[in-house]
């Protein structure tokens, strides 16, 4: 049993194990809200979202090493806790009470559980207004037994209604049994009503997950140490070949097979032989449907599990962490980096070739967490985030922002969050836990709410507006004849070669306001280095540069204006061959289209942001300008 008594603190241990970026798309890092826990608690470690009636939406977090003895006096030490925290009021939490009980005896007096470094908020999740909280590292004493067994035990909060759920706290003790289950190591709602929890020491460390019906959790809830379900669902004993796998040690939900339910999916980082695996059992009675193998071993494959259409295919996709994933680097040598796969779906528990995303900083652990965003910047694909908790400057931490498109998630990040805290004993870990997909300000995006339990800290970002403009640039005619001169300059009577440069901007936006302000630059003869004759001038003006603030209804039809420019006299300038570049950009007046909680939208950052037209040159045919569209481009 030696090994094993080792083994049943791996949780604890995993999160401790041996240990450039600046792109900035349409997560806010300007206005984040950052919320403390107590020193040394741990919070952090787990987040969530919770939302219960759509008006009040606060930030769930657990901090399992919190000790509250000293506000209910109670000899149990490090009980842990869960916080509520209102995501507009940086660093402003309250304590969600659970249990402050002390540990219960027996009828003789013996003391039957120990709840003191149980590890309470290590597992946090919420759907509606439940509240799942765990603590996989509880322990019990067995009837007629003096050993201690960490199976584990949760709460489930429904306003004021708390009940334990300990699934595994049963009469199948004992190691080979449920006795190490560490029931809550992982968990998630799941649709019709039910939870599903991981405990990976169950049977020897082969794993098992178990799921129940949530009014039955409620209903025959007693305090008995002992509560039977009658629906539950869970995965058995299997032979000796699977000790040691560590099944359900991550856990995620999603329909795989279009039946309507959720389909269960759990990590198993230490199966295979170490190469791990990830195997999706069945709605209806958890029987194996499918299993990803991994391919290198000890790369933790299945640490880390997300369910998403990330390629909009309305196929649940799936994307497994393996953290200690190890790659060659360009002097041979083996890295550690990290791995991310994904199995696109296509229907019925199949699935297309993996796509495989590698992490860059050794030592990151790229993949210990991966979460869905939900569609982060309106484009109509699902987009993912991914941590790399001990990347980046001062191994600080790191988070991916993935984008979803048709062919799955583009491997280059388009954006990346950066950890600034720093903690004296321990890394900062941010990335370690994380929660998206909850638009916590109501302003049409999802938002995404970041752990740092090195440092005792939650971040929330939230996501900008993100604004798509369409800008077109006309110059009539499309042949400028030097010898037409058909417009005279203003206040002379001299007349010159003329033609009219006409924009336009639309712009549209989701939770953008419904007028944006844009300054619009002109400039002609673009080519020309500065000093240099410009052979064309605005006629208005007699300048080759003009700028306007310009207005322009959102999601409304196009703002447009007319302009006259006009070629110099011939006889003043020498170059005949020099294209005529004609050349348009605008910016957003960001401070007039900020929120009332001052968040500012931003550009769509695939849309160019100028547009260049060129006059070509005398023709030997017809002695013409001609003109031609050049490609825009983005300006960062």
């Amino acid at each position: 049993m030696g090994k094993h008594l080792i083994c049943c603190w791996l949780w604890p241990l995993l999160a401790l194990f041996c240990f450039k970026h600046a792109v900035s798309f349409n997560l806010d890092i300007s206005k984040t809200s950052v919320f403390s826990g107590p020193p040394g608690s741990y919070f952090g470690f787990s987040v969530a979202f919770f939302n219960p009636d759509n008006k009040q939406l606060n930030i769930l977090v657990g901090a399992p090493r919190a000790n509250t003895s000293d506000q209910t006096p109670s000899s149990v030490t490090e009980r842990g806790a869960v916080f509520s925290c209102p995501w507009h009021k940086s660093g402003t939490c309250t304590q969600i009470e659970f249990d402050s009980t002390d540990d219960r005896k027996g009828s003789t007096g013996q003391q039957m559980e120990f709840k003191s470094n149980q590890w309470f908020g290590a597992t946090v999740r919420s759907s509606g207004d439940h509240i799942l909280a765990c603590a996989p590292l509880y322990q019990w004493t067995t009837y007629g037994f003096s050993e201690r067994e960490p199976v584990g035990t949760c709460y489930l909060k429904k306003g004021n209604n708390i009940v334990e759920y300990s699934p595994c706290r049963s009469s199948s003790n004992s190691p080979e049994g449920q006795g190490f289950c560490q029931a809550g190591f992982s968990a998630d709602f799941v649709k019709k009503n039910r939870v599903v929890i991981g405990g990976p020491g169950s049977f020897y460390w082969q794993g098992q997950l178990i799921s129940d019906d949530i009014t039955e959790v409620i209903s025959r809830y007693n305090k008995e140490f002992f509560t039977p379900y009658g629906n539950q669902l869970s995965t058995k004993s299997a032979g000796s070949q699977y000790d040691d796998s560590y099944l359900g040690y991550s856990v995620t939900v999603g329909d795989f097979n279009e039946d309507g339910e959720d389909d269960y999916v759990t990590g198993v980082p230490r199966g295979e032989k170490a190469l791990g695996y990830v195997n999706i059992f069945n709605a209806r009675n958890m029987e194996s449907m499918y299993n990803f193998t991994g391919t290198q071993m000890a790369a933790y494959f299945g640490h880390s599990v997300a369910a998403v259409d990330i390629n909009n295919d309305r196929k649940m996709d799936l994307l497994v962490g393996a953290p200690l994933f190890m790659d060659r680097g360009s002097d041979g040598k083996l890295r550690e980096v990290g791995q991310v796969y994904v199995y696109l779906g296509k229907g019925g528990f199949t699935f297309s070739t993996v796509i495989k995303l590698t992490g860059s900083d050794i030592y990151a652990r790229y993949g210990s967490s991966i979460c869905s965003l939900g569609d982060l910047n309106m484009d109509g694909y699902n987009d993912v985030a991914i941590a790399a908790p001990y990347g980046g400057q001062f191994n600080r931490g790191l988070v991916y922002i993935h984008n979803g498109r048709p062919t799955g998630p583009n491997p280059v990040a388009s954006q990346v969050l950066e950890g600034t805290w720093a903690s004296a004993s321990m890394p900062s870990s941010f990335g370690y836990a994380m929660h998206g997909g909850t638009d916590v300000d109501q302003n049409g995006y999802p938002d995404l709410v970041v752990g740092v339990f090195g440092a005792d800290k939650a971040v929330l970002y939230r996501a900008r507006p993100v604004i798509s403009v369409n800008t077109t640039l006309d110059i009539s005619p499309q042949i400028l004849n030097p010898e037409d001169k058909s417009c005279n300059l203003p206040e002379t009577t001299t007349t010159v070669s003329c033609f009219t440069v006409k924009y336009c901007l639309k712009a549209s936006g989701k939770g953008a306001p419904s007028s944006l302000r844009f300054q619009v630059d002109l400039t002609l003869d673009r080519l020309k280095h500065k000093g240099a004759i410009k052979r064309v001038l605005f006629l208005h003006n007699k300048m080759s540069s003009y700028s306007k603030n310009m207005t322009v209804s959102n999601n409304e039809g196009p703002a447009c204006e007319e302009l006259q420019a006009y070629l110099i006299d011939d006889s003043e300038f020498r170059d005949k061959i020099t294209p005529i570049a004609v050349f348009m950009e605008y910016s957003l007046d960001y401070k007039t289209a900020a929120d009332k909680t001052g968040l500012l939208p931003i550009l769509d950052q695939s849309t160019p942001t100028n547009i260049t037209k060129q006059v070509q040159g005398f023709s030997s045919l017809g002695q013409g300008w001609f003109l031609c569209e050049q490609t825009g481009s983005v300006v960062a």
